[in-house]
């Protein structure tokens, strides 16, 4: 049987729900599957509350900071929900750089370390990445930017308690040139990226796993880079570029095999697969090893 065969994906995607999320109907939603205190004492649990602004605000961060290259997903994780404790989420003051520039770098990222989540624990100290192009700095384009989001992801309803019918169509409006950052490209040339545009389908799922938007799943699976390399590995051949038309593509192709638990089986799986993708592999034990592209 042909390695990207229908019937050969589908019993890869069966194994690696299996391996990663066994005896699950589906994702619940980030803090659900992976919980967290604000501190190594704290009796309750972090999670978001889309009834309340703030924390649609924490995840429209979280996905920017998330969509940064090169930058764990940890450090996401741990500053957003310092930020979040710390009441740092208001959307004038990151619009202001005199803001952005009294910020304590140091106390954040210590406070960062000190979350009790066995999950960032283990991956090592967090920290902040700094420069023009930075975390802050993405966060202010997107502060400024507020009021253009809150109009394309219809904030205002889903606090009114209604649920907003969304489709494929906002993913065009997050290619706004005023949601660009400047980043250093080859030969140390300057360009424009999009702050949101792969963490877009992030934003829709969180949204949707509460029931705050009604979108099709297939639009709310995150084709981002660690994702991409386990689905090229295994097999399931993804659109290799960044462009909107290929994040809808490759959400599409990783929702149709995995369903209601989006992207999450492929992004954990990577922490069980060597990715040596140009040697054959030999790890007989890998719950995948006989369907795997890679042999």
């Amino acid at each position: 049987m042909p390695f990207n065969s229908d019937e050969n994906l589908k019993t890869l995607s069966k194994l690696i729900i299996n391996e990663t999320y066994p005896n699950s109907d589906g994702y619940k939603g980030w803090f659900e599957e992976y919980p967290m205190k604000f501190d190594k004492e704290a009796e309750e649990n972090f999670n978001f509350d889309f009834n309340k602004e703030k924390d649609i605000i924490a995840l429209i961060f979280l996905a920017t900071i998330w969509n940064m290259p090169n930058y764990r997903w940890e450090n996401s994780v741990g500053l957003v929900a310092v930020l979040h404790k710390e009441n740092l989420l208001d959307i004038e003051k990151w619009s202001s750089q005199s803001f952005i520039e009294s910020l304590d770098k140091n106390e954040l990222v210590s406070k960062m370390n000190n979350l009790g989540s066995e999950l960032l624990g283990y991956r090592g100290n967090l920290y902040i990445k700094g420069g023009k192009d930075g975390v802050f700095q993405r966060l202010n384009i997107v502060a400024r930017e507020y009021d253009f989001l809150r109009e394309t992801l219809q904030i205002d309803e889903i606090l009114k308690g209604n649920v907003p019918k969304l489709d494929h169509n906002i993913f065009p409006k997050f290619d706004n040139p005023r949601l660009m950052v400047e980043v250093k490209g080859k030969n140390n040339n300057t360009i424009r990226k999009p702050v949101l545009r792969v963490k877009v389908p992030l934003i829709l799922r969180e949204l949707k796993c509460c029931n705050k938007i009604e979108i099709s799943g297939e639009y709310c699976c995150v084709p981002d880079t660690k994702v991409k390399q386990m689905m090229k590995i295994i097999g399931y051949n993804p659109c290799l570029d960044y462009d909107t038309s290929s994040v809808i593509n490759n959400s599409k192709i990783i929702y149709k095999y995995f369903g209601s638990h989006y992207d999450l089986p492929l992004f954990d799986f990577s922490d069980k697969c060597s990715k040596e993708k140009d040697k054959e592999c030999d790890k007989r034990s890998c719950a995948v090893f006989n369907y795997c592209a890679k042999l």
